[in-house]
């Protein structure tokens, strides 16, 4: 299993991959995939605790095997922040009902890389603690157009 950058350019530089996600309610839909000349953010440990919560996304070989993983903030955001009519608390959140926006991420373009797979805990109001699950799978390997889109995870 190979974990290095690829380099298919000139030596010594890194590339990374731009994926850009837009979602409407729970459907995640991949955008935009492009490769760029830039060192990707440093990853969290492959292999995490049984049973965590949050969100993250991976970068796994065809055989399912993480090769990058890196905790986020979910990106989906399920309420918003606005004004609020009382003189206590300027701001205030409220749910939305639809969720609607994008997403970018940035990941290292490694040699063996098959797939992104996208993982969070439900986002229901007080189900964040619950275990997190694979939500959407995307391809990245060596026959996943360059700008292209993919429509719908997994």
């Amino acid at each position: 299993m190979t974990t290095a950058p690829r380099n298919d350019s000139v030596p010594g530089r890194q590339t990374a991959v731009r994926l850009i996600f837009e979602y409407e309610g729970t459907d995640i839909r991949l955008v935009s995939r492009q490769r760029v000349e830039m060192v990707p953010p440093p990853g969290d440990p492959l292999h995490p605790e049984q049973d965590l919560h949050g969100f993250w996304v991976e970068v796994r070989d065809a055989g399912l095997h993480p090769l990058y993983r890196r905790v986020m903030h979910p990106p989906v955001r399920h309420d918003a922040e606005v004004f609020s009519d009382d003189p206590e608390r300027s701001l205030a959140r409220v749910p939305v009902d639809e969720p609607k926006g994008a997403f970018a991420v940035l990941v290292p373009d490694l040699a063996d890389a098959d797939h992104i797979a996208l993982v969070s805990s439900p986002p229901a109001p007080g189900a964040t603690a619950a275990p997190a699950t694979e939500v959407a799978r995307f391809a990245l390997g060596p026959g996943a157009d360059e700008a292209g889109t993919d429509e719908g995870g997994r």
